[in-house]
């Protein structure tokens, strides 16, 4: 029990791994992070910061966000994290749920489990 106390934190923490802040414009894939005068100033898409294939950036509403404007169009600003569907994780899955069981018959081998 006290093993998946601390692998669960871990799962739900990965969401956040994918997250990045900056400005993001309708009609643009990129997440655009280079402000040419802040506070406030404009965005541009150079450095930029694309979701991976098959994700999309969704802005985290529990955090501040403002309007942003970058390519001469109205966006937000905020921190943003990748939405992905959970095809790409289940080979990750599929090793920690074998390791996880590896470990329980593994304890019941020696006589942990009475």
């Amino acid at each position: 029990m006290k093993n998946l106390c601390v692998i669960i934190p871990f799962l739900l923490i990965s969401n956040l791994l994918f997250a990045d802040s900056g400005c993001l414009i309708p009609g643009y894939p990129e997440l655009l992070t280079y402000q040419t005068n802040p506070p406030g100033g404009t965005f541009s898409n150079t450095p930029n910061s694309p979701p991976n294939p098959g994700c999309q950036w969704v802005l985290d509403t529990s955090l501040p966000f403002i309007g942003c404007v970058g390519h001469a169009r109205g966006g937000t600003k905020g921190t943003y994290y990748q939405q992905c569907p959970i095809d790409d994780y289940v080979p990750l899955l599929l090793i920690g749920a074998g390791g996880f069981g590896f470990f329980i018959l593994r304890r019941r081998e020696f006589g942990f489990f009475g």
